[in-house]
């Protein structure tokens, strides 16, 4: 049975521009690796109140929720706070996050440092050697730094503790072709593959082709079928090249 998963990026400075978000797109590709399917990325701000709401929405549709932003000891890090609320437990400090910053500070965290030791009551941490501060999870929701290169590394950790599956296989035909052209063809392939996901995605300034057609499936022989189709229904000069 296929694993979901559902992220949520929070920040003011994401919706404001201030910031260009990459998380969304290093953990969807981290996700695909391991064969879980992201079903929706969400974009809200710092407010307990939409992170409560969203946060709960994604904790009962998903197998796995995805937060990143909002953990930290400044005044707009409400995540673990949203969280909390969603779930009607209390905010507590987590001894094991406390102990690690004792260590990291060589001393009694100040009380903004243990802001970072915050963690919704009920929670558990992942302690790994190359993450620093261990990352907080609370009944299916996995509570993430916004900070892309901590982020990164814990979501690097992250991939190798959740069960996911087989990724899907995919081929890519590189056409020489215009997109409306080749729609007829594309939508056959549609209707009588329905296993085989196909995407079709034009191109604007290359010379070498001008769409890139995707088509992914977890089964194998209608893959290579719908394959078959394309390849048999295009001539060969505008085909560029197939690619796994």
């Amino acid at each position: 049975m296929e694993r979901t998963a559902g992220v949520i990026i929070i920040g003011d400075e994401i919706l404001s521009g201030m910031i260009q978000d990459t998380n969304s797109f290093f953990v969807t590709g981290e996700l695909r690796r391991i064969g879980i399917a992201l079903r929706r990325i969400a974009v809200i701000g710092d407010d307990i109140d939409t992170i409560a709401d969203e946060v709960a929405a994604f904790s009962s549709r998903f197998d796995y929720v995805i937060t990143s932003g909002g953990i930290g000891p400044t005044h707009d890090d409400v995540t673990i706070a949203g969280i909390a609320k969603a779930f009607g437990v209390a905010v507590v400090i987590d001894t094991h996050l406390r102990a690690f910053l004792e260590r990291h500070y060589s001393g009694t965290p100040t009380p903004e440092q243990l802001r970072m030791a915050e963690a919704p009551e009920g929670a558990s941490v992942i302690q790994d050697t190359t993450i620093g501060l261990p990352l907080i999870v609370f009944r299916n929701i996995y509570i993430l730094p916004g900070i892309p290169e901590y982020f990164r590394m814990k979501v690097t950790v992250l991939a190798r503790l959740l069960h996911g599956g087989k990724p899907p296989s995919v081929r890519r035909v590189y056409v020489t072709e215009y997109e409306s052209r080749i729609a007829p063809l594309l939508n056959e392939i549609v209707r009588d593959f329905p296993a085989v996901k196909i995407g079709s995605y034009p191109v604007v300034g290359r010379s070498d082709y001008s769409v890139m057609v995707t088509m992914e499936s977890y089964d194998e022989e209608a893959l290579a079928a719908a394959l078959s189709r394309i390849t048999g229904g295009l001539s060969r000069d505008k085909i560029l090249r197939v690619e796994e």
